[in-house]
């Protein structure tokens, strides 16, 4: 049994997730939804095509059914499945493409120093509110073309929107996600109107021109799309980027040697996705009968399939519950597997990197400047509210290596 109503879960998930994933692939929650739990059974699951995903239904489980949030939830390429999904993704994959990712990486980069910058003469900063709350949402607004003034707009908004992944949602909860959704649906409207009266080189005008076999996005359907990518472009980055922070700061010999091997930090960004997932799941129902691993599983039913209990399976990797960013095996399922392996996984993979070789060179001597951080409780995109750290104050950041 994993009672996920337990605040001392949300503090540190793993002897409860460790020990159930022991006994079983699929464990309980007391209200009867079904947790998988152990590397091999979650990946197939996630590519199984008998599972879809939740749709509206995680909405329904905490009690909204119309509105705005529903409105928009109802539209978000992850919450559909084929043709839908199909059709989609294929409009917003033609433009949101690794090419173009690996494009971004010197720009993701210079963002990275300039918001350390400010701080290095003084040597401290808050790791979320300095700077992973900020670095993710600028580099999407940028790919995006979203001006540089409604940046601070973007992060605050979608930062919020990211509650809806609650694990309940009372009157006040709903309501700020509402109060996100609609400020975002009223930016993002007028910056498309203004593409379609003047395109420009950026993916607001790519989204407008997109075509996949003659069938056009609706206005609706691109507003939904671009506060998604939005939204999927901050929230989900922003606790990565946190997390390994954290983690390279709980790991001192990991940030030595980032610092000392910088070509080392796709290989941390890895094992920080693995080590600390920054979602705790994804939602998965069955469009008929079947079981995963003797478990029967009804259609309709919403199963977890679980990612931190996953990513530190022993039958997958030895000597999981360590820190060791020179692992060569890792393959988490933090983006999830299959036909909804998140889009812009190459994204937050080049952000993360970027961002962790960035805080190795210019923070010399890193540490905690109070408490070790404490997830957020029932935040199902795992987070930090704050990070203080210090380090050696430097009166000129050094040149990049």
């Amino acid at each position: 049994m994993v009672d996920m109503s337990d605040r001392a879960f949300w503090d540190d998930p793993y002897p409860i997730l460790n020990a159930a994933r022991e006994q079983a692939a699929v464990a309980l929650t007391p209200g009867g939804q079904k947790l998988v739990l152990r590397h091999a059974e979650v990946e197939a699951a996630l590519r199984d095509p008998r599972m879809r995903t939740l749709g509206t239904g995680l909405l329904h489980n905490v009690k909204v059914h119309d509105g705005p949030l529903y409105d928009w939830w109802k539209l978000v390429m992850f919450n559909n499945d084929p043709p839908e999904h199909t059709r989609l993704r294929g409009l917003v994959g033609r433009v949101f493409t690794p090419r173009r990712v690996e494009a971004m990486r010197p720009r993701i980069h210079a963002i990275a120093r300039e918001l350390l910058e400010p701080h290095l003469q003084w040597g401290q900063f808050d790791a979320v509110s300095d700077f992973a709350h900020r670095l993710p949402s600028q580099v999407t607004c940028e790919l995006l073309g979203v001006p540089s003034s409604l940046h601070g707009f973007v992060a605050d908004r979608t930062t919020e929107l990211g509650l809806v992944f609650s694990a309940v949602m009372p009157p006040e909860l709903r309501a700020r996600c509402e109060a996100a959704v609609v400020d975002l649906r009223d930016c993002v409207s007028e910056l498309l109107k203004q593409r379609e009266r003047r395109p420009k080189e950026d993916l607001l005008s790519d989204l407008i021109a997109a075509r996949a076999e003659g069938d056009r996005l609706s206005a609706e359907e691109q507003v939904a799309m671009v506060i998604n990518l939005l939204f999927a472009g901050n929230d989900t980055t922003r606790g990565l980027i946190s997390i390994g922070i954290g983690l390279l700061v709980a790991h001192p010999e990991a940030l030595e040697a980032l610092r000392n091997q910088p070509e080392r930090v796709e290989a941390a960004v890895e094992e920080v996705l693995r080590f600390e997932a920054p979602v705790l799941g994804s939602l998965r129902t069955p469009s008929e009968p079947l079981e995963i691993d003797g478990v029967a599983c009804r259609p309709g039913e919403p199963i977890n399939m679980t990612f931190p209990a996953a990513n530190r399976d022993p039958r997958r990797y030895p000597d999981p519950d360590r820190f060791d960013i020179t692992r060569t095996d890792s393959r988490p399922l933090s983006f999830g597997s299959g036909l909804h392996h998140c889009l812009g996984a190459a994204l937050a993979r080049a952000e993360a990197a970027e961002a962790l070789k960035a805080v190795a060179q210019l923070c010399p001597g890193l540490e905690l400047a109070g408490a070790p951080p404490r997830f957020e409780p029932f935040a199902s995109i795992r987070r930090f509210a704050e990070l203080a750290l210090r380090f050696e104050p430097v009166a000129t950041a050094p040149a990049d290596s």
